[in-house]
C-alpha cells in the first residue's frame, strides 16, 4: 500500500500546481463546511480572497462567498450585530487588563509604604518624645529616621492645614 505522501506547509513554488491545489482545497473547504451546516445545525459563512492578477474563476473581485454572495452578507450581518459580539468587542485584551491591575497593585503597595513609614516615623516621634535628652537623642539617629520624621511631621501639618 503507497503511503500518502505529506504536503509542507510553504508556498507552492510551480504557479500551475498551486493554482490546482487551491482548487481542490476550495472544494474540499467548502464541503467540510457544509458538513459542519448540516450536521451540527450552526450557520456557516467563508470568504477565501486570493491575491494575484488573475481571477481564477473567483469573480471579479477574487473572492469567494460562500455559500452565496447574499447569504454570506446575511450572515456577517447577523454575526456582527449580535449582542455577544458587541460584548466581546469591548472586553479588554488580557495584555491590557494585566497592565491595569499591575498598575493598581503598585498604588496598593505605594499606599502600604506610606502607611508603614507613617507608623515607624510616629513610633520614632515617640521615643524621641521619651528622651530626657533630645539633642543626645537626635545625634544618634540615622539620616532615613530623621526623614521619616520629617515625613510624619509634613502629614501632621497637612493634616491641621486639613482641619482649618
Amino acid at each position: 500500500m503507497k503511503q500518502k505522501s505529506r504536503m509542507k506547509h510553504e508556498l507552492i513554488p510551480n504557479e500551475s500546481k498551486r493554482n490546482e491545489t487551491f482548487k481542490k482545497k476550495i472544494v474540499r473547504l467548502i464541503k467540510k463546511a457544509n458538513e459542519l451546516s448540516t450536521l451540527c445545525g450552526v450557520e456557516v459563512a467563508i470568504i477565501i480572497h486570493k491575491k494575484g492578477r488573475r481571477r481564477y474563476d473567483l469573480g471579479e473581485d477574487n473572492a469567494v462567498l460562500w455559500p452565496s454572495p447574499p447569504i454570506f452578507s446575511e450572515r456577517l450581518h447577523k454575526f456582527l450585530n449580535h449582542p455577544d459580539f458587541e460584548t466581546r468587542r469591548r472586553m479588554v485584551k488580557h495584555e491590557k487588563f494585566m497592565e491595569q491591575i499591575t498598575e493598581e497593585e503598585r498604588e496598593n503597595v505605594s499606599k502600604w509604604e506610606m502607611r508603614c513609614e507613617l507608623q515607624e516615623s510616629r513610633q520614632l516621634m515617640n521615643e524621641l518624645m521619651k528622651q530626657d535628652h533630645m539633642d543626645d537623642y537626635f545625634h544618634e539617629l540615622e539620616l532615613y529616621q530623621l526623614d521619616l520624621l520629617n515625613t510624619f511631621v509634613t502629614e501632621m501639618l497637612k493634616k491641621l492645614e486639613r482641619r482649618r
